[in-house]
């Protein structure tokens, strides 16, 4: 998927995987502070990775898991590296994971947004559903959203 200059893509590769965790370890670990055991939790094997680059360059990622038997998308891990920050890599990043998480089957997505960037989601959509808590030492809030399913065009109607 293309937006504003903005490849995403699915991690597929060790290399590219890679890639994703050193844009995790750079926002998460260096910037904010989080340990890397919190980090890096044991669930990467069990999740998609999405990576966004521009210019050819790294500059996004996050973590998409299923659960709930598919019917549920856990969007978690989202990271964009200070220098693309406003330039859409986090739309980017997250129309992709909806749209893959749509093609999965999943029914809803979920998130645990940081407070700081609550509006950033809201903006796409989720909506808040619970209090504020504390996760590795930063204030957040659970949301979510239904992913209802593409309508296709019905026949003989006009497409515009």
């Amino acid at each position: 998927m293309t937006t504003s200059g903005t490849t995403v893509g699915e991690a597929r590769s060790d290399d590219q995987r890679a890639q994703a965790f050193a844009i995790r370890r750079e926002v998460f670990i260096a910037e904010q502070g989080i340990s890397e055991a919190l980090e890096f939790d044991g669930r990467d094997a069990e999740a998609r990775h999405l990576l966004a680059r521009r210019d050819g360059q790294p500059v996004g990622s996050l973590r998409l898991r299923l659960v709930e038997e598919g019917r549920v998308a856990k969007i978690e891990r989202v990271a964009v590296r200070a220098a693309a920050r406003r330039d859409k890599v986090g739309h980017a990043l997250l129309r992709a994971a909806l749209a893959l998480a749509r093609a999965a089957g999943a029914k809803e997505a979920r998130l645990h947004a940081q407070c700081t960037v609550q509006g950033f989601y809201a903006r796409l959509g989720f909506v808040a559903c619970g209090p504020t808590f504390i996760e590795d030492g930063i204030l957040h809030v659970a949301m979510r959203r239904a992913l209802p399913e593409q309508q296709a065009p019905q026949i003989g109607a006009q497409v515009r």
